[in-house]
């Protein structure tokens, strides 16, 4: 019963340790989709700017066009004011678009490990965003569940929980254990490599916790909640 006990607490912490790298894995593979997100996020944004600011020259020409032509009489009043809206309004988007990159930035410092405020020109410089390496490989659904990092934790959960059960187990039951010893003792050591020095014992000894307050009783219970 004993041995059975140790090898269930084996399993159980062998299963903790691969929960525990199941974790850490799962933990990258968020950190990673967030950078990447914000990336793109980031690019994106900076795509809209570099649009807006196109269409606001676009409309600024527009306006100088039209103030021209009421000045010389073929146009009236209406399309000036009408470029002129328009010219405001682009105006107006460039700011929250200015905004948005400023907080995208500050995310990314972040998640990187950078100081927030950090600049960087790799990511204030306009760039497309990379396209994918390449496709991900097709296969059963059940085969890209067993890849995610979460499912493989709960796995391992489960796995050192079920392990815990065979250790509560053992406690309810006494434990018996065979103990011996062999040696060489002597008053003289002259004497020591002589048969008579041989000394030896052999005794079993008897375990197990009764007077507990039902401490072992509740443990196997907690052991057979689920994890």
């Amino acid at each position: 019963m004993s041995s059975a006990a140790s090898d269930d607490r084996f399993e159980a912490a062998s299963a903790d340790v691969a929960a525990s790298e199941e974790n850490r894995r799962d933990v990258l593979v968020t950190l990673l989709s967030e950078v990447a997100r914000n990336y793109v996020e980031l690019r994106g944004f900076q795509r809209q700017r570099q649009v807006a600011l196109a269409n606001l020259q676009s409309q600024r020409e527009t306006l100088e066009l039209s103030t021209s032509r009421f000045n010389a009489g073929v146009a009236n009043e209406l399309d000036v004011k009408r470029a002129e809206a328009l010219v405001a309004s682009s105006q107006a988007t460039i700011p929250a678009i200015e905004a948005s990159i400023g907080r995208t930035i500050h995310r990314l410092n972040v998640l990187e490990g950078r100081q927030p405020e950090t600049i960087s020109d790799d990511l204030t410089q306009e760039r497309a965003v990379p396209s994918s390496a390449g496709q991900v490989p097709l296969g059963l659904p059940s085969d890209l569940l067993r890849r995610r990092p979460d499912i493989r934790r709960a796995e391992r959960d489960l796995a050192a929980a079920t392990a815990r059960i065979g250790v509560a187990t053992a406690d309810l039951f006494p434990k018996f254990s065979l103990t011996g010893a062999i040696g060489l003792q002597s008053s003289d050591l002259s004497n020591l490599p002589k048969a008579s020095s041989e000394f030896w014992s052999l005794g079993p000894s008897f375990r197990w916790p009764i007077f507990t307050a039902g401490r072992i009783p509740r443990q196997y219970s907690r052991a057979k909640r689920p994890p």
